[in-house]
């Protein structure tokens, strides 16, 4: 999807929605956005999405979401029924361009979150998540680094 198309959807979705930090929602998105290559920026405009609004599936296809796009988003929406560690596990763990995806935009959502200088006592262990994203995100970068080494073999 295209990143503007993305940051509009976002837009008209979140509207003047708040995080528990008192910031724009909108805001939020936008630092995360800017934080990630420009492959995964429509992602991270919408990586809130599915927990802020009714948005459906087919809705964000219409737009011109990627089934890898639209499964990354699926890895990033956390539910209710789910311990926060349970979902950043899933995260962590996830595999292919799909976990890749999810792991960056993820990264840069919890560095977000992190750079408040006063954390709500009721926010999730966002600094434990962190390192959790961070070691699979470098498992990714070693995998990447090896592929390309054997390649050129």
């Amino acid at each position: 999807m295209d990143p503007a198309v993305a940051r509009d959807v976002a837009q008209r979705l979140h509207g003047a929605q708040r995080t528990r930090f008192g910031d724009l929602v909108v805001d939020h998105l936008a630092r995360v956005a800017a934080a990630v290559p420009v492959s995964a920026q429509a992602v991270a405009w919408l990586h809130d999405v599915r927990e802020g609004s009714s948005v459906s599936s087919f809705e964000l296809q219409v737009y011109g979401l990627t089934l890898v796009e639209l499964e990354a988003l699926g890895l990033l929406t956390h539910v209710d029924a789910e311990s926060y560690e349970l979902y950043v596990l899933r995260i962590a763990r996830a595999r292919g361009a799909t976990g890749r995806l999810a792991r960056t935009v993820k990264l840069a959502d919890l560095d977000d979150h992190l750079a408040h200088t006063a954390i709500p006592a009721d926010a999730p262990p966002y600094a434990w998540a962190r390192r959790r994203v961070a070691v699979a995100r470098a498992r990714d970068v070693g995998v990447a680094h090896a592929s390309v080494a054997t390649r050129a073999r």
